[in-house]
């Protein structure tokens, strides 16, 4: 009884882990593999106590051989817990920062939303539809020059939230930064320029506001995750495009930021089309052609549209510092649009750093 049960659990513990090397087949199951990556270490640990028990069924166990294949599943399942671990060893010891053991570890119990240190404000009207943000005011006594982030969800551009990561803005405003988590139209779709043209609203607004909420106009980032990091990269390069034009009126505040931030956002929309993702996970075709409205090789016309979307096609004098995330297991967005818009980047000569995580 007592290997079987090891036996059990050490199977168990193989098929929780191995989420974090291989494709994901469904959604769920992708959306558990990210959880499995992050926090490994804690399926690591409970491999390791099947690892204590698989040995203690050898010994004590009585006859049969069932504790080794215990032992086997157990230990590929510890060994593999620690490629995230090891890979962000790696990237840390490569870019000069530390790790944080305790921070990893109370990182479980993330901060609960809520309605308290912020305050909302409506930075435009569209349509009809009232486009708010969150601000999140920094200490007095940790401010940053007057540096300001303003920040922009994901959700394949047709959903999500703002304030959807309240712990990140409270430790950026932990930080010394004035953080202004906003809204933007994701619907109806294709909305690549009201989209875009809202986040070009929300810098006017910042801007024009710069006094009130103490804050310098000439030190303001955009910060993106994933579609909203597309979103970040098209408004950052694109500043006073014509073609991808401020959604509001009555404002005639520069567009340009001092820097933007993206993590693991689509570059090349025309390459990104045609080379998807993990199609059990997302159908990348389908959401780009809702947010562009259509196949790019169905005509030039929708083609061109492809073209203007990507941060690829708006490299300039004025193209801002950049700091690019992606991740080497990433289901959604391929690596590769790093890699391409680094490329560009040092061609352009743009200062920028760009942080390759493995196992992310």
């Amino acid at each position: 009884m007592l290997k079987t049960t090891t036996f059990l659990l050490s199977l168990l513990a193989f098929l929780l882990v191995i989420w974090v090397i291989i494709p994901a087949p469904d959604y769920r199951i992708w959306l558990y593999s990210v959880a499995a990556s992050e926090w490994s270490l804690w399926l690591g640990a409970f491999s390791l106590i099947i690892i204590g028990f698989s040995v203690y069924s050898a010994v004590f166990g009585g006859n049969g051989r069932l504790w080794i294949l215990s032992l086997l599943f157990s230990s590929v399942a510890f060994l593999i817990s620690l490629y995230p671990l090891c890979s962000a060893w790696n990237v840390a010891e490569k870019h000069r920062v530390s790790l944080s053991v305790s921070e990893y570890f109370s990182g479980l119990s993330l901060e609960k939303r809520d309605s308290t240190g912020f305050s909302t404000h409506t930075y435009a009207n569209a349509d009809g539809q009232e486009l708010k943000l969150d601000v999140y005011k920094p200490q007095v006594k940790n401010h940053n020059n007057g540096a300001s982030i303003i920040v922009i969800h994901g959700g394949s551009w047709n959903a999500g939230v703002r304030n959807d990561f309240p712990h990140w803005n409270r430790w950026l405003a932990a930080n010394g930064f004035t953080v202004f988590d906003i809204d933007y139209r994701i619907a109806p779709q294709p909305n690549y320029k009201t989209a875009t043209g809202d986040l070009k609203c929300a810098v006017r607004w910042v801007k024009a506001n710069a006094a009130k909420f103490g804050i310098d106009a000439n030190r303001i980032a955009l910060f993106g995750r994933s579609a909203g990091g597309h979103l970040a990269l098209l408004t950052a390069y694109s500043a006073n495009n014509p073609e991808l034009s401020a959604s509001c009126l009555g404002s005639d505040e520069d567009e340009s930021v001092a820097a933007v931030i993206s993590f693991y956002a689509p570059i090349d929309l025309l390459w990104a089309y045609d080379n998807h993702a993990n199609e059990f996970v997302i159908n990348g075709p389908e959401t780009l052609s809702a947010f562009l409205g259509g196949d790019p090789h169905s005509s030039d016309e929708v083609r061109k549209r492809y073209e203007l979307a990507s941060p690829l096609t708006h490299f300039s004098q004025n193209t801002p510092p950049t700091i690019l995330f992606h991740g080497g297991k990433d289901q959604l967005v391929r690596s590769e649009n790093m890699k391409f818009l680094e490329k560009e980047l040092n061609d352009h000569l743009v200062p920028h750093r760009a942080v390759y995580i493995p196992y992310a």
